[in-house]
């Protein structure tokens, strides 16, 4: 330390005598008044092939000290340990750094001058003072390290509500329409629903136009609508979720909604003929029936996901449900081309989603599917897919596990959706961060197992989901 201190005074004399020699010749030594800072690099005493990857910019200011803020934007992986590392600082010219520990540092409390070789505790913030090559001009930098405090691929689930609603229900279904969630119930007498902006806080309202005893299993959001089937030949479409009107049709019966698709919505019907077929809409109103379901195509009760490939290609997935005959269908139809004529069936290649039962849920999450419902031992069942539905895994149970509770009682015909799914590219700003927090939540919603109904509500999010850059 007393040696580096000595240099720099030493540095600072040698310019002074060499310009003052040289002051009158045209041969001057150039040096520099500029400290400022170019780059910082980590290079660990240890084996930690994380720490290399930092990159620190100039990103804050700190009012208090006045001094600029040197950051990693995008944090260092969970538990990287940054207690001994060997900086190697770049600027646009340096006579010498000086760094110190805050006050207030529960690790260190000196200060050191830097020779390159030296080892320093990351884990709260330091400040560096620069002295350019004039020996006199410095500039400090305070510098923060940030790594991620909790595992970015941890869910965190917890329950909202015990008993949302009606207890005792035939049938219900969630939706999300204009960043809110709604929860509908009927028990075919009556009919029930409540909404709320954020899933925490609920307020019942009550419907209008649509039958109590409609069946609420095919309810599907379609550009800013919300859709439902009833009795065959009838659909109910609301823009507000509140208010619904009913449309007619006679060139063929509607057996179930399955998905949007294309900027289309897609159906099940059945032809005067009895045949089954898909058919689609560009706005609800005006169907056009295409070509016969495949053989052992289900067409009730069926989970159902669209979402986009890696490729961004659109594709849409159906498993598991009654098929026109009304036996159950254990498979996985899969399709991206758009007329929905040329589908595949995945469980020809892999049975993994062979024990989800009829009455499942399988939403898209994090660039994988989420299947969520119950196994045909009767216990209940949580997936994932990361290959676009083709094969299923249980989850690693030490990120993702859903509280025992929620598993204590198995169900099906749960109601699963995502809570203003939105998607953020290296954002890094405060004013996001309430948005945020609220997006990106997953919903379960009640479900049945056998004559026993539940109207509990749970909640989860993955870990990066909520940081501020992603």
């Amino acid at each position: 330390m007393k040696f580096t201190f000595f240099r720099l005074i030493l540095f600072s004399f040698i310019i002074g005598i060499f310009s003052s020699c040289l002051g009158s010749s045209s041969d001057t030594i150039a040096v520099s008044s500029s400290p400022d800072f170019s780059s910082l690099v980590f290079k660990p005493k240890t084996s930690n092939k994380y720490l290399s990857t930092a990159i620190f910019t100039l990103s804050e200011y700190d009012a208090a000290s006045k001094d600029s803020i040197i950051v990693n934007l995008d944090s260092l992986p969970y538990n990287t340990n940054i207690d001994s590392v060997n900086p190697t600082f770049t600027f646009k010219s340096s006579a010498a750094i000086r760094l110190y520990y805050l006050p207030g540092n529960k690790y260190k409390r000196d200060s050191v001058w830097l020779t390159g070789k030296d080892t320093i505790d990351f884990r709260q913030p330091v400040t560096v003072k620069n002295f350019a090559s004039d020996g006199k001009t410095y500039k400090k930098y305070i510098v923060k390290t940030n790594v991620h405090q909790v595992n970015p691929e941890a869910y965190l689930w917890s329950k909202v509500s015990d008993n949302l609603g009606q207890a005792d229900f035939k049938s219900q279904k969630a939706i999300t329409l204009n960043d809110t969630l709604f929860y509908y119930q009927n028990d075919g007498t009556n009919g029930f629903l409540n909404v709320s902006s954020d899933g925490q806080t609920w307020t019942p309202k009550t419907v209008t136009g649509l039958p109590v005893n409609t069946p609420l299993n095919d309810m599907t959001l379609f550009k800013g609508q919300v859709f439902v089937s009833k009795d065959g030949f009838n659909l109910y479409s609301s823009s507000n979720g509140i208010n619904w009107v009913k449309k007619s049709l006679t060139e063929f019966s509607f057996k179930s909604l399955l998905f949007v698709f294309n900027e289309q919505l897609w159906a099940v019907v059945q032809a005067s003929d009895a045949s089954y077929h898909f058919a689609n809409s560009t706005d609800g109103v005006i169907w056009t029936m295409r070509g016969t379901i495949p053989n052992n195509f289900p067409v009730n009760d069926f989970a159902s996901v669209s979402f986009k490939s890696p490729t961004g290609k659109e594709r849409v997935l159906v498993t598991n449900g009654y098929s026109a005959n009304g036996s159950i269908e254990y498979s996985r139809w899969t399709t991206e081309d758009v007329t929905g004529v040329n589908w595949l069936d995945f469980d020809t290649e892999n049975g993994t989603l062979e024990d989800l039962v009829v009455g499942g849920s399988i939403i898209s999450y994090d660039n994988k599917l989420l299947a969520f419902g119950l196994k045909s031992d009767g216990t209940s069942l949580y997936k994932i897919s990361k290959d676009e539905g083709l094969s299923w895994q249980v989850p690693d149970t030490t990120l993702n596990l859903l509280p025992s509770a929620y598993r204590a009682n198995p169900r099906n015909y749960q109601s699963v959706v995502v809570f203003k799914p939105k998607t953020y590219d290296k954002i890094n700003s405060a004013t996001l961060k309430e948005e945020i927090t609220k997006s990106n939540k997953i919903f379960i919603f009640g479900g049945k197992f056998n004559s026993t109904t539940y109207s509990d509500v749970w909640t989860g999010k993955l870990n990066k989901k909520s940081f501020l850059r992603q």
